[in-house]
C-alpha cells in the first residue's frame, strides 16, 4: 500500500472516529436529559473513553506520515533541530515554543529556546507548521 493510501486511510478512520464521537456526544445529551436513563449515561462515557483511545494513536499515526513526508522531501532532512521540531509536532501534536524547546533538548540533548523560535517562524514560512491561535499561541503541522 502506498504512502498516500495509508494516509488517506488514516484520515477516513480519524473522521469515522469523530462521527461517533459526535454521536456519543449527542446521544448522552439525550440521556443525561431523562432520569430514567441515568445508568446508560456511564455506559457512554465508558464507551466513548474506550474510543478515545484508538482515536489518539491514528491521529498520532496520521501526524507521523505527514512529518515522514516533510522529512524526506524538504531541506529539513538537513538541519537537526527543524527535524527534531517537526518530530516533536508528529509526536505530541500542537505545543507552544517552550515545549518544543524542551522537546529538542530532550531529542538532541542541548537547544537554544532563540534558536527554536528562529527554526519556527523559517518553517511557518515554508509552510510547514502553523500558529494556532487560542488559548495561548501554539505550532502544529500543517496537512498537505
Amino acid at each position: 500500500m502506498s504512502e498516500r493510501a495509508i494516509s488517506d486511510r488514516l484520515e477516513e478512520v480519524s473522521k469515522k472516529l469523530d462521527a461517533i464521537m459526535r454521536r456519543l456526544d449527542l446521544l448522552e445529551t439525550m440521556v443525561i436529559e431523562k432520569p430514567e436513563y441515568a445508568d446508560v449515561a456511564s455506559s457512554l462515557r465508558l464507551l466513548r473513553l474506550g474510543i478515545r483511545l484508538y482515536d489518539e494513536p491514528v491521529k498520532i499515526l496520521s501526524r507521523l506520515k505527514l512529518a515522514e513526508r516533510y522529512v524526506k522531501h524538504s531541506k529539513i532532512r538537513k538541519d537537526e533541530i527543524s527535524r527534531c521540531i517537526v518530530q516533536a509536532l508528529a509526536l505530541k501534536g500542537p505545543l507552544n515554543t517552550s515545549a518544543i524547546t524542551r522537546e529538542v533538548k530532550a531529542m538532541r540533548g542541548t537547544a537554544s529556546r532563540r534558536i527554536v523560535r528562529q527554526r519556527l517562524q523559517k518553517l511557518e514560512k515554508d509552510g510547514v507548521v502553523r500558529l494556532v491561535e487560542g488559548f495561548g499561541t501554539t505550532y502544529e503541522l500543517v496537512e498537505q
